[in-house]
């Protein structure tokens, strides 16, 4: 339709012009109207001014006529030329009222035929009064003055009153007919002011309806159209399109605008599900909402990678420490059974060493007994020379475990300094993600989710880190008390071994000569006495070092424990991990 495409503008003044022209048109017959009400009202003015112009020129010939004969009846001749100066100005007036009279009658032929009439006789009247009459009173000539003021000058006032009367009823006439074609002309403007007026209000009512349907209903709807934007709602189908006006042009933006929110509402839920693989093209320069989303994009895509590194490189390291807590769990099992063996040993040591004390005494009891009990005690002191030695030997590969321990505690330390590192980096990574994804506002919230558990993961690594720490300090100072320990113990069994070594030479002398037989015997006692309480001190050292190194055994299962769930949480960040998309180039 050729109105919907006109524009609103020319549709309000072609409205406004419609409605303009109709009062233009009233307000055009309501002047035409007034303009012949004032031509009347002019005329009955002129009318009625003339009629009072006309009684006066009566008055004044009447008062004239009464002075004159007055002064006859008096007889007074002085008062002629009285009279004649009185009358002068009074001619004067009804002169010019009579000139007056003829020009407001002038377009009346009857009316202007009796004025030209009632001036001939009102002329006639003046010249007898004041050329006839008063010069024959002046001159005392009285009868012949009342003979003129009584005869021709009475027909002529009498004419003058018939005509005065037929003046009245003319006018009276037309001041009817004027006041009737004022009446009809008021009746007949009303009538087209209620008309017109009537054709106007319906006119307004038409363009104001046929506006608010081309103009306020689809504002309205694209108004609604609004609302459901800024809601959040985007409507499928937007009317009015195909219009040419600014109404079909507001109602294309619209349609523009949902189509880009549209586009922008996809890429966020892609955003949202962790596809950043997407680029976001904006539609100018100007698309500041455009630009946002690539550089959101952009800057998730970044944190994205630099994260996926960092969880790549945690991962690898707890597998180290895995594989490490594993071998250090191992070792401190294999300890733990050493020392126990070794335990066992010491413990049949002592019972060896106790044996020979009491051999000993029997020895210093018996000095003189005979040179084959003197072998038997040194066969005895060999036998525990031998087990010396193999204690000896014992404590030596316990001492070499517990270094080896101290190194892979020491090891194992500097990785879990080097996961701390990375908890806090990926601690640091998760708060810049949280940053970045509450800029991107409601498209970030997943992605929010997502940083949040990884720094909730980095805060759990963080603190199963410091456990390990911990517990590896704890292993440390055992196994520092241990390797006192066993350097201790390391000690009295090589006294012990000297001991023994000492009781093989003292035997072999008691072979040698029977004769010192009770000093020996007395030495041996005493040694004896030495190496037991020795046993007993290694006893007590190896009781500690076995609760030590059970200690450590229990640590090196705790720091297995904490790997395996360090690990575990390397696993499940790299599965996070891979459920963001990124750019081909940025996994180049």
């Amino acid at each position: 339709m050729w109105w919907l495409n006109l524009r609103t503008h020319t549709k309000l003044l072609l409205s406004f012009a419609l409605v303009l022209l109709g009062f233009a048109s009233l307000l055009y017959l309501a002047q035409s109207s007034l303009a012949r009400v004032r031509d009347n009202d002019q005329i009955t003015r002129e009318l009625n001014s003339s009629l009072l112009g006309f009684k006066q020129i009566r008055f004044h010939v009447h008062d004239s006529r009464s002075e004159v004969l007055n002064a006859l009846l008096v007889k007074a001749p002085e008062r002629a030329e009285a009279m004649l100066q009185q009358f002068k100005p009074l001619n004067d007036m009804d002169a010019a009222a009579l000139d007056g009279l003829q020009r407001h009658t002038a377009a009346d032929p009857v009316l202007r035929e009796l004025v030209t009439e009632v001036s001939r006789i009102w002329h006639e009247l003046v010249v007898a009064r004041d050329q006839q009459i008063i010069p024959l009173l002046a001159a005392g000539k009285f009868e012949e003055a009342r003979i003129l003021a009584t005869s021709e000058q009475r027909q002529r006032i009498l004419r003058l009153g018939e005509l005065a009367s037929r003046l009245d009823q003319l006018v009276a006439q037309r001041l009817q007919l004027l006041e009737q074609e004022n009446a009809r002309l008021v009746e007949q403007q009303l009538k087209r002011f209620f008309l017109l007026g009537g054709v106007l209000i319906a006119l307004a009512v038409l363009l104001s309806l046929l506006l608010s349907h081309n103009l306020a209903r689809p504002l309205g709807a694209l108004t609604a159209y609004a609302r459901q934007i800024s809601q959040g709602t985007l409507p499928e189908h937007i009317a009015f399109t195909e219009r040419r006006d600014e109404v079909g042009v507001l109602a294309q933006a619209f349609a523009r605008l949902g189509e880009y929110m549209q586009s922008l509402s996809r890429q966020a839920e892609r955003l949202a599900q962790g596809d950043l693989s997407q680029a976001v093209a904006p539609r100018s320069n100007q698309d500041l909402l455009g630009h946002s989303f690539v550089r959101m994009v952009d800057n998730l895509s970044q944190l994205t990678q630099e994260m996926q590194e960092g969880i790549v490189v945690i991962a690898s390291a707890s597998e180290e420490i895995l594989s490490t807590a594993g071998q250090v769990a191992g070792g401190a099992q294999e300890s733990a059974s050493a020392i126990t063996e070794i335990a066992t040993t010491i413990e049949e040591v002592k019972q060896t060493a106790r044996m020979a004390q009491q051999r000993a005494g029997e020895v210093n009891e018996a000095a003189g007994r005979n040179r084959d009990i003197a072998q038997s005690g040194l066969n005895a002191v060999a036998q525990s020379l031998g087990s010396m030695s193999q204690v000896r030997e014992q404590m030596h590969a316990m001492a070499e475990s517990i270094l080896r321990l101290g190194e892979q505690s020491q090891a194992i330390s500097e990785i879990v300094a080097t996961v701390n590192e990375l908890a806090e980096q990926s601690n640091l990574l998760g708060v810049n993600a949280s940053i970045e994804a509450g800029k991107a506002g409601e498209a970030g919230k997943g992605f929010a989710v997502v940083a949040l558990e990884v720094k909730a993961l980095a805060e759990q690594s963080k603190q199963a880190t410091a456990q390990v720490r911990s517990i590896l300090g704890d292993v440390q100072r055992a196994m520092t008390r241990a390797a006192m320990a066993a350097e201790q113990g390391s000690k009295a069994v090589e006294l012990g071994f000297e001991h023994a070594r000492s009781s093989d030479e003292a035997m072999r002398m008691l072979a040698d000569s029977l004769a010192q037989s009770g000093e020996m015997a007395a030495q041996i006692a005493a040694t004896s006495q030495q190496q037991l309480a020795g046993m007993d001190q290694v006893a007590s050292a190896i009781g500690s070092l076995r609760q030590t190194s059970q200690d450590n055994a229990a640590g090196a299962r705790q720091v297995d424990q904490s790997a395996r769930d360090l690990h575990g949480l390397g696993g499940r960040l790299k599965r996070l991990a891979t459920q963001f998309k990124l750019p081909e180039r940025q996994r180049a």
